[in-house]
């Protein structure tokens, strides 16, 4: 399958390679999101000495590091060195004079079995191969990678990067590109349940329809997303069980933490340090009004969809799909509430859409804060939502979205109106996206008044 997306990071480490000197660069994110086929991508074509750390003692991972340098160098059935100091000297020496990039692909496995690792890395980065043309990346899958081991304070690493990459899961527009055959309302549904990873999109068959890839995704003992959450959270976090039941709760509709520790009968003061290893994986967000400071308001949602569509729709239903039975599951379980499952997940791509419109110019001025926003209306004492609302010097964005089958009415604009009047502004404009387009009276609404945007999803 072609190589998609990731030309941000791409230009990066291209210009590093193009430049004289030693450079380091980390990149990290979670597991499936494209790190080493982005690093593959990136070397395909350059000298190279590529490595990936395995779950082994430190002398087997000495051993294939030696084995990649003396594949670099055409040689063969060489004796591993002895070290890995040693061989970070003959790396030095082949860079003394020529660009050379060298990979450490999960670098957690190695600094498990060797301990010493980043210390001697650092030495390395702070005197020989600052003499040379090394290009060294790390790559990792854990936020703690990030934080203990390369980026954190504590690291021997830390501030020895010359710039560093968080590989993101693929926007919607990402995601378009990776399944260009599929309808766009098809590609939407299916961006939202793979969570926007490239590695689960791979697995999607055009021909198919969404309910038979879902289906064959999720709802198949032998799926390829069947059990891919429950097993991503063991490789990632002690005391699994613990988190699946937070995020049960989470996906059950408990969103204070103060809800999720009486659902799944904790005490709050342990909760957050469960939460705060999801927030890490990016599995959850902890969200609280935009442009307000205090945490009163602070709730937790699940930002991945594809967390969000297994603990929603997979794991009720698991025995009756464990039996064959999930051919069955689909239209009974999951059919009759998509749509409503789908809310936020166009709440997402609506982000996508706006961030592009802010990229391109086409909005009348830049929002530098901008995100979901609720608060109690004294007047009518009920809480208001807001999909998006986005600050900028003199104007203030309002912006709603709605994954619905039938065209949007007028009266969603004046909703929406009508809850802005709870936020402070001075300019006001309004951003509609809609499935399904506009009624008549939507478009009559917004008729000679350039601060309302309807915007098609077509």
């Amino acid at each position: 399958m072609d190589f998609v997306g990731r030309e941000r990071e791409l230009a990066l480490l291209n210009a590093h390679c193009e430049g004289e000197g030693f450079f380091f660069v980390v990149s990290y994110g979670r597991r499936r999101v494209g790190k080493t086929r982005l690093i593959q991508e990136y070397i395909k074509d350059k000298p190279a000495i590529y490595f990936m750390g395995i779950e082994a003692n430190a002398q087997a991972n000495l051993a294939g590091m030696s084995l990649a340098l003396q594949r670099s160098k055409k040689q063969k059935g060489l004796a591993a060195y002895s070290s890995f100091e040693a061989l970070f000297e003959a790396l030095g020496e082949i860079s003394a004079a020529r660009r050379i990039i060298f990979v450490i692909d999960e670098f957690p496995y190695l600094a498990a079995a060797a301990p010493e690792i980043s210390s001697l890395l650092q030495r390395f980065c702070d005197h020989i191969w600052q003499k040379g043309q090394l290009h060294l990346i790390l790559c990792g899958s854990t936020m703690r990678f990030k934080e203990r081991q390369v980026l954190g304070v504590k690291s021997p690493l830390f501030g020895r990067r010359s710039a560093q990459i968080m590989l993101n899961p693929f926007t919607f527009f990402e995601s378009r590109r990776m399944l260009p055959k599929l309808c766009l309302e098809d590609a939407a549904l299916l961006h939202d349940a793979t969570g926007g990873i490239p590695a689960y999109q791979r697995y999607i068959q055009p021909d198919k329809s969404t309910a038979d890839n879902l289906t064959a995704l999720f709802l198949s003992p032998g799926g390829r997303m069947f059990e891919e959450p429950s097993n991503l959270l063991k490789q990632e976090l002690r005391e699994p069980r613990v988190y699946n039941s937070i995020l049960g709760a989470i996906a059950g509709g408990a969103s204070r933490s103060n809800e999720i520790a009486t659902k799944i009968g904790l005490e709050s003061a342990a909760l957050n340090h469960y939460l705060a290893g999801l927030e890490e994986l990016r599995i959850i967000v902890r969200e609280r009004p935009v442009g307000q400071k205090s945490n009163r308001k602070t709730i937790y949602r699940i930002t991945d969809g594809s967390f969000r569509f297994w603990y929603r729709f997979v794991l009720p239903h698991m025995s009756a799909v464990m039996t064959g039975l999930g051919s069955q599951v689909f239209p009974q379980f999951v059919a009759p509430f998509i749509n409503n499952h789908m809310g936020q997940g166009f709440e997402a791509i609506f982000y996508n859409y706006f961030d592009r419109w802010q990229m391109e110019g086409s909005l009348p001025g830049l929002a530098g804060n901008r995100g979901r926003w609720w608060g109690n209306n004294p007047a009518l004492k009920q809480e208001e939502e807001i999909d998006l609302v986005g600050f900028g010097a003199d104007i203030t964005y309002f912006g709603e979205a709605k994954w619905r089958n039938e065209p949007m009415k007028a009266d969603v604009i004046a909703d929406l109106e009508r809850k802005s009047q709870l936020v402070p502004a001075k300019h006001r404009h309004y951003l509609l996206l809609s499935k399904s387009g506009y009624a008549k009276s939507a478009h009559g609404y917004a008729e000679n008044r350039p601060e309302i945007h309807l915007m098609h999803f077509e």
